[in-house]
């Protein structure tokens, strides 16, 4: 009777454990990890080159030197106009899209793979030039439906891995991790 007795109190020891002990959390792997690239810039720094060799040429044509501090204008928005592209990034993981934007205030959207529908990569000829593309990514996540990836390297890869990533996520989410086939996926 005892050792009965001492045998329900260790499984119940064993099941009161195992509800209080949390579960580790499947770690996150980085699939891809990029920032669009400067042709985004292309107009805007040939615009203001003219407006620097117009004030350079104002200044010479009128022999005032005092005009060359306007240069601080164009300068600081080509300055500028690179770090949004710089400081834009994306990330794609085994599990989300993370998008961070933002120069002085900085905005994170994360996209679980599971909710994306679909995708497509839009590829403008002044793009196909520089093996560039625009990548389209159709959520049904609440905040954001469509997100749009635009001159990113090697767009038909990245669309590629967010589709197969995107399937084995939707997979783990319907039957659990333990029935996943991960090598028919090439994660």
């Amino acid at each position: 009777m005892l050792s009965k007795l001492v045998n329900f109190n260790k499984q119940t020891l064993k099941m009161e454990t195992e509800k209080t002990t949390p579960q580790k959390m499947e770690t996150e792997k980085i699939i891809h990890q990029t920032s669009p690239s400067q042709i985004t810039n292309l107009l805007p720094f040939f615009v203001n080159l003219l407006v620097i060799a117009g004030i350079i040429t104002a200044s010479i044509l009128l022999s005032n030197n005092l005009l060359l501090i306007l240069l601080v204008i164009p300068v600081f928005f080509m300055f500028w106009k690179w770090l949004v592209v710089k400081t834009t990034n994306f990330k794609l993981t085994d599990q989300r899209i993370i998008i961070s934007q933002g120069v002085i205030n900085k905005t994170t959207n994360e996209t679980e793979l599971y909710r994306v529908r679909d995708t497509s990569v839009h590829e403008p000829f002044f793009y196909r030039i520089f093996s560039l593309g625009n990548i389209i990514v159709y959520t049904t996540d609440e905040a954001i439906t469509t997100h749009t990836f635009n001159a990113y390297k090697k767009p038909h890869w990245v669309k590629d891995q967010i589709r197969n990533h995107c399937e084995v996520c939707k997979q783990k989410k319907r039957w659990g991790i333990d029935n996943i086939l991960l090598h028919d996926h090439n994660v």
